[in-house]
């Protein structure tokens, strides 16, 4: 029995309907373009009436959205990233003591408030449908966008820190009522730093029922035992530092940021 077409976008400029079929198509879901002869017959038409609807089979319906949703939330960050010079490419020390040729400065959005909250309603949508009643996030970069996420999400908030060398919940927080969390962190790259707050959550009998980050940064290396939700995955090279091909060339070293997180 043939599929009932349903339009899930409208378009009001064809190369970017052309793309967003190709984009389809290439994750195996077959789609249709309607509009799209009177818009090449009357170029610069556009009214509702005969916008390019992009269709997809009423079984692929939900996929082709969530496909077409993520694909323009990772449009939307790069621009962020780049129009905050948040992406910095030279010759990096990692706080984990790696070198990399490029360093995302997750500071020049946190300075951006309007950008920071932005970010954090894209973290919100990717969690609001979980079951949990808290919101963690590691200090430092982590706990202005743990704290907007909860406000959210209507959610509660703590944050951890580390301690004489050990990740634990900051002091004077009640946990009583704590007992599902989502973890919010702003780039992941091993996932170290995530996994030591899963962990000393864990030892307070609290579970993480999810992850999300602005950036991965590890290419979708790290594993966390639950659903790991990030706005960007960038898959960047790091060295240890005696294998550093930057540093056989002679480029110069800098350490940006200042944190004792591991990474």
């Amino acid at each position: 029995m043939e599929q009932e077409l349903v339009t899930i976008r409208k378009f009001d400029d064809s190369f970017e309907a052309d793309l967003a079929k190709a984009f389809l198509e290439d994750r195996g879901i077959q789609a249709f373009l309607t509009n799209e002869l009177v818009f090449s017959m009357i170029p610069g038409l556009a009214s509702d009436k005969f916008l390019i609807e992009l269709q997809v089979g009423s079984s692929d319906q939900e996929r082709a959205k969530a496909l077409l949703d993520e694909q323009g939330s990772d449009s939307e960050l790069r621009a962020l990233l780049v129009g905050n010079e948040a992406i910095l490419e030279g010759h990096f020390l990692l706080t984990s003591g790696k070198h990399s040729a490029t360093y995302v400065e997750k500071i020049r959005l946190l300075q951006n408030p309007q950008a920071a909250t932005r970010l954090c309603e894209m973290l919100a949508d990717r969690l609001e449908e979980l079951d949990f009643d808290t919101v963690a996030g590691p200090a430092y970069g982590g706990i202005a966008l743990a704290f907007e996420v909860a406000r959210m999400l209507d959610k509660g908030f703590v944050f951890t820190q580390r301690k004489d060398e050990k990740m634990t919940v900051r002091g004077g927080f009640d946990l009583s009522q704590v007992k599902k969390v989502a973890v919010i962190e702003d780039i992941v790259t091993t996932g170290g730093s995530v996994q030591e707050v899963i962990d000393c959550l864990k030892a307070r009998g609290i579970e993480t029922v999810a992850v999300a980050a602005i950036v991965d940064r590890g290419g979708g290396s790290a594993d966390f035992g639950c659903p790991f939700y990030s706005l960007l995955q960038l898959d960047i090279p790091v060295w240890p530092a005696d294998q550093c091909p930057l540093c056989q060339e002679g480029v110069p070293l800098t350490a940006p940021g200042s944190s004792d997180k591991k990474i």
